[in-house]
């Protein structure tokens, strides 16, 4: 037979559960009590309400309202829809008698994926936070931006100043000022974003893809003689092939980069952005442009990131492609091959001026006073062996003052 229980214990366990069992009953019956005497008025008791946030145009008579636009190309097919939605707010505003508008603030083929180069967006965060607006209408979260962090900081922001400010997103039928879509809005904003990186890479692979047919048309604004006509075939423009045949012809005869530079600046030409003065830089780039002998080599440089739109240059990160008489050339092959030569060599430094015929179109000055007292200002268009040379000169000439002072003393 098993072992005998301890028969005192266990009752005694018993009996302390079945109090607990009278106080939990006990406890009840209170709670019971106190709600009873709340409702027939034996106990007086009044809910004290935090202070509602009253949005701006909640309680103004008269709601100053601005619309925000944006298309992110500037393609006639957006075209028309960036015109649209202008009319439609502009539309919307006029036909509510409790609206007053303030301003319809566009960008019109600027991306939404960063704040940055959106000058309209700009302007009306600005106004809202100097107090000029009371509500913004927006089409979409994606017209409104394209990158969750600049929309959800935008969001706070309008919604920290005093009185906040609304925005109302027509589309999704969400307004800022209810607290229950802060939710809705951060996921709706991350969709926008993956949305516009999705439409980044499609977009990258069909350049890629023309790219790697010959077929991208690239941009020729900055590319000195050349133009793209009414059809989009690259065209010489004879005046300025002109001042490309000078440089070319120049430089396989010997000159510098700087001098040619000093010649065009001195005969009054403007350089290929319109500045008087040209820089030996911008020679160096036009004697490596490969444009100039017909070719074309695609993907020298890459967007880092979808967001900022930062491009660096390609250093073996992405293939490229070189595609040869792609569009009339300015510059004969053999001349053009001859100055990369020329380039690759480094020959053309040699033929850099002295310091002293330098001397005549600018003067030595030393800093007298102030915080940059004993320094010499030095001419900006001097090439790094003039620089160094003058400095040489320099040193020598402290040289000869330390050993004067040491006989002296």
């Amino acid at each position: 037979m098993a072992k005998k229980l301890d028969a005192e214990r266990i009752e005694q366990a018993r009996h302390q559960e079945q109090k607990r069992s009278d106080r939990r009953e006990e406890q009840k019956r209170e709670i019971q009590d106190t709600i009873a005497k709340n409702r027939s008025g034996q106990r007086k008791g009044r809910v004290i309400m935090p202070e509602k946030k009253e949005y701006a145009y909640q309680e103004a008579r008269k709601v100053r309202v601005a619309a925000y636009c944006r298309v992110s190309t500037a393609e006639e097919a957006q075209v028309g829809s960036f015109e649209m939605q202008v009319q439609h707010f502009q539309s919307v505003i006029d036909n509510n008698p409790n609206y007053e508008l303030v301003k319809i603030y566009t960008d019109e083929g600027i991306s939404g994926t960063s704040v940055g180069k959106r000058k309209g967006f700009q302007e009306m965060i600005e106004d809202a936070c100097a107090g000029k607006i009371d509500l913004i209408l927006t089409k979409s979260i994606s017209r409104f931006g394209r990158n969750i962090v600049d929309i959800l900081t935008t969001l706070r922001t309008l919604s920290d100043l005093n009185p906040p400010v609304a925005v109302n997103f027509e589309s999704e039928g969400i307004n800022t000022s209810d607290g229950k879509n802060k939710l809705v809005i951060s996921i709706l904003s991350a969709l926008a974003e993956l949305e516009s990186q999705q439409k980044s890479i499609a977009i990258k692979e069909g350049i890629r893809y023309r790219m790697q047919e010959g077929l991208y048309k690239y941009s020729v604004k900055n590319t000195i003689g050349y133009y793209r006509d009414y059809s989009g075939r690259v065209k010489i423009e004879p005046a300025e092939a002109e001042i490309v045949r000078y440089i070319f012809d120049s430089f396989t005869e010997g000159a510098s980069p700087r001098e040619i530079a000093e010649s065009l600046t001195e005969q009054g030409i403007r350089s290929p952005k319109g500045m008087e003065y040209w820089r030996q830089a911008t020679i160096k780039n036009i004697l490596k442009n490969e444009k100039y002998c017909g070719d074309v080599r695609y993907q020298k440089t890459y967007s880092k990131d979808y967001l900022t739109h930062k491009t660096a240059k390609n250093n073996n990160i992405l293939p490229q492609w070189y595609w040869e008489n792609d569009h009339p050339a300015i510059i004969k092959r053999e001349q053009w091959n001859k100055a990369q030569e020329l380039l690759d060599a480094g020959n053309w430094r040699k033929s850099s001026k002295p310091l002293e015929a330098m001397k005549k179109k600018f003067t030595v000055a030393k800093v007298k006073s102030g915080v940059l007292r004993g320094y010499f200002l030095l001419d900006m268009m001097w090439s790094k062996e003039e620089r160094d040379q003058f400095i040489q000169i320099i040193n020598s000439i402290n040289e000869l003052d330390d050993g004067q002072e040491e006989r002296n003393e």
